[in-house]
């Protein structure tokens, strides 16, 4: 029987700190419109196979209600990259368009954001969830989440800075 080449953890990490390093080291030379176009591009194709390939497992866990903290992780990094497929799928069509000011200022471009809170809600919430609920350090968790979020909102609007 034929293998490939299997990785550790630690080569994975290690390969993850090398890709870091090698981005920032071609953003010295490669024009930073050229370097965004290339890497978005590569974050579309990376979120579609990830949308296709978690896809089945949060159907299943919305279809089949399951109440455990693994499927609120499949069902947020399933979300979190669709929106990402969705998102990048939106700039391609909005750059092809001629980037029309009525796309800029559609309630569109906050629906991603609001997305990313949705999955991370999903993300904060699958370590304390059990089959009798959800423990009550992770209720206050998302509580002292969503306060955080909406002080820093308070703030960047009371103070007139924008956030995009």
């Amino acid at each position: 029987m034929i293998h490939g080449p299997e990785f550790s953890p630690n080569r994975v990490v290690a390969g993850s700190v090398v890709a870091i390093i090698l981005y920032w080291a071609l953003s010295i030379v490669v024009d930073h419109h050229l370097l965004r176009d290339v890497v978005n591009s590569l974050s579309f194709g990376v979120s579609l196979i990830i949308a296709m390939t978690w896809g089945p497992s949060a159907y299943r866990a919305a279809r089949e209600n399951v109440a455990g903290g693994e499927w609120m992780l499949i069902l947020g990094t399933f979300l979190l990259w669709s929106v990402v497929m969705v998102q990048r799928t939106y700039v391609i069509l909005y750059n092809w368009a001629g980037q029309p000011q009525s796309w800029q200022e559609s309630a569109i471009p906050g629906f991603w954001p609001y997305c990313y809170v949705l999955a991370g809600l999903l993300f904060i919430a699958a370590p304390g969830v059990r089959s009798e609920g959800i423990r009550k350090k992770t209720v206050w968790a998302l509580v002292a989440s969503v306060a955080t979020a909406s002080l820093v909102a308070g703030f960047l609007i009371g103070a007139s800075v924008s956030s995009y």
